[in-house]
């Protein structure tokens, strides 16, 4: 009698979990694809760390119902029992995990000064995260000799789940799914122009938590306070005053409070975020943060609080239309002198090479491009490209993360008119952001591109046979750009190119799962405030790896090595891969 009773109490528990979840995915107002989320679920867990202890809770819970429901059939207990010590092992390092997140986000609240009702909410949700792993461990460990007290415990733990967990596990089931590329467009500045939208009612920013789209507050509500993103974010590894877990837990901890200004609050925060991408990359319940600091970041400059660099910046872009304050005139004669075409005088082109800011007026990304030129004519396809010359401006990247929205819009809008003009389909960039930005978020604004990445293009000649690289005895170590291979995914090609030239070396954070350089997100033209360069400590891990040469594939990414191997000192060579490539040329 007691047993049906312990399993009616355990299944009752769990349908009100069940019930719970099932009406807040109604608020998302999404078509859920459960084959989807378990191919997902199975994927992170193959990746290891966090992914896998999350997956592993997941599956207690799920192994948990499924020992509860053979409970009169005890061969099947003990061989569903079996099955589950995977699981239990993950748990167990899920636990351990929750201690070292108690204990380090202890000093990140003292860093960022956080409000002590703050505090105590914080640690109240990780300790119920932590509760939730140790009771779902105990429940599958006693299934198989303690059935009774198993189900006892389950029960406790679906009471829990109810109360604490339903959100996490919505906003996972519904967003699953969701692109790292995708970039929240807060208005359409085509409608306002034409008359479709009031100037009035457009919303620039988060100014407000009133201003804060109910996606996303439903995407903060969902933090559990895993902490897997301050535990790779470059900034908070570099002691910034940011937190991305902080940043959404202030969102949902405040969301019922309309007048609170959220700018202000978030302020120091947005500006020290590299939008590297690790914190939305890494979040297993899939929160995505970079929406509010992308939100504060537009209220911030529609309130015109911005350091003097950042202005700069943006006036720089609108008076000359480059970053680089340098007039646009004669912006690609240096290419004409190496035989690239205006893309009038090669219609018949099929890429435009999109120089960029950098590439076109920094002397050493135009070191880069124009080896990579060299490469071009090497295979004899140089006639294939043509670029814009003076008509080439900045591709919004820069603008568009700092928070300049309209600007950034006015960019792909006269961009568009230009890309008709000259019949554009295909663009090569050396450039990962602006490789992103055509790629993705020009699609918005009925842009249609097959984009390239210069490593993708050199790739591809070596394996038609168009170029032969001599093998030296050199070592390397890659640096994987966020914005092209978290973002982007553009992992192998690089990797291709390199192991044909000599012994490849790879750090410990490589591939998707990349450490960032520091100058993502506009970081590049400002300063921020901290402890320890973010390009100090990716320069570290990369020398860790005892290669004589660091391999970029972005202008950004080698300045910001070139300026710490500077100033450590230090003989390791920071080479693009257009250039070592060059170097290697048969």
């Amino acid at each position: 009698m007691l047993d049906e009773v312990l399993i009616a109490l355990f299944l009752v528990t769990f349908l009100v979990f069940t019930i719970k979840l099932l009406g807040r995915l109604r608020l998302y107002g999404k078509r859920i694809n459960l084959l989807s989320l378990v191919v997902h679920e199975f994927k992170e867990a193959a990746q290891g760390g966090v992914g896998y202890m999350h997956f592993s809770i997941a599956a207690g819970i799920v192994l948990s119902v499924l020992l509860a429901l053979s409970h009169p059939l005890p061969g099947l207990r003990m061989a569903l029992w079996v099955l589950s010590l995977p699981v239990m092992a993950g748990l167990i390092a899920a636990a351990l995990y929750r201690v070292g997140v108690f204990m380090r986000s202890a000093a990140i609240h003292k860093r960022l000064g956080a409000e002590r009702g703050f505090v105590e909410e914080s640690k109240k949700m990780q300790l119920i995260l932590l509760f939730i792993i140790v009771l779902t461990l105990s429940d599958i460990a006693l299934a198989a000799f303690f059935p009774a007290a198993s189900l006892a415990v389950g029960t406790v733990r679906n009471l829990l789940l109810a109360g604490f967990y339903v959100r996490p596990a919505a906003n996972l089931i519904a967003n699953h799914g969701v692109s790292l590329t995708e970039f929240r467009t807060p208005f359409m500045l085509e409608d306002v122009v034409e008359g479709r939208v009031k100037p009035e009612e457009v919303k620039f920013g988060y100014e407000k938590m009133s201003d804060v789209d109910k996606d996303v507050v439903l995407s903060c509500e969902s933090c559990g306070e895993i902490g897997a993103c301050d535990a790779g974010c470059p900034a908070v590894a570099a002691g910034r005053l940011l937190s991305p877990r902080v940043v959404v837990r202030t969102v949902a901890l405040r969301s019922r409070d309309p007048q609170y200004e959220l700018a202000v609050k978030l302020e120091q925060q947005a500006w020290a975020c590299t939008t590297c991408g690790y914190c939305v990359y890494a979040c297993p319940v899939k929160v995505r943060h970079l929406d509010v600091i992308y939100g504060v970041r537009r209220a911030l400059v529609a309130q015109g609080r911005l350091d003097k660099k950042i202005s700069d910046v943006l006036m720089s872009v609108s008076q000359y239309g480059n970053t680089l304050s340098v007039p646009n005139a004669g912006r690609h004669d240096w290419l004409y002198a190496m035989g690239v075409k205006h893309i009038s005088e090669n219609p018949g082109a099929e890429y435009l090479l999109w120089v960029g800011c950098m590439g076109s007026f920094d002397s050493r990304a135009r070191q880069i491009v124009e080896k990579f030129v060299e490469v071009l004519k090497k295979a004899g396809v140089l006639d294939k490209i043509a670029v814009l010359g003076d008509e080439e401006t900045c591709c919004g990247d820069p603008v568009r993360r700092i928070g300049e929205e309209s600007r950034f819009q006015e960019i792909v809008l006269s961009n568009r008119e230009l890309f008709k003009k000259y019949g554009v389909r295909r663009i090569i960039t050396i450039c990962p952001h602006g490789y992103n930005v055509f790629k993705n978020e020009y699609k918005k604004f009925g842009v249609e591109l097959e984009v390239y990445h210069h490593a993708e293009v050199i790739d591809k000649l070596v394996t038609e046979g168009r170029i032969q690289m001599r093998r030296g005895g050199g070592s390397y170590v890659i640096h994987d750009p966020c914005y092209l291979a978290r973002y982007n995914k553009v992992v192998e090609p690089q990797r291709r190119i390199v192991v044909k030239l000599g012994e490849l070396r790879e750090p410990p954070r490589r591939g998707e799962k990349t450490f960032c350089c520091g100058a993502g997100g506009g970081n590049y033209w400002y300063d921020v405030p901290e402890e320890k360069r973010i390009s100090h400590i990716r320069f570290d891990e990369l020398a860790g790896t005892g290669a004589e040469t660091i391999v970029t594939l972005c202008p950004f990414c080698n300045a910001m090595f070139s300026d710490a191997k500077r100033t450590k000192e230090s003989p390791l060579q920071v080479k693009d891969i257009a250039e070592v490539v060059a170097e290697r040329l048969q």
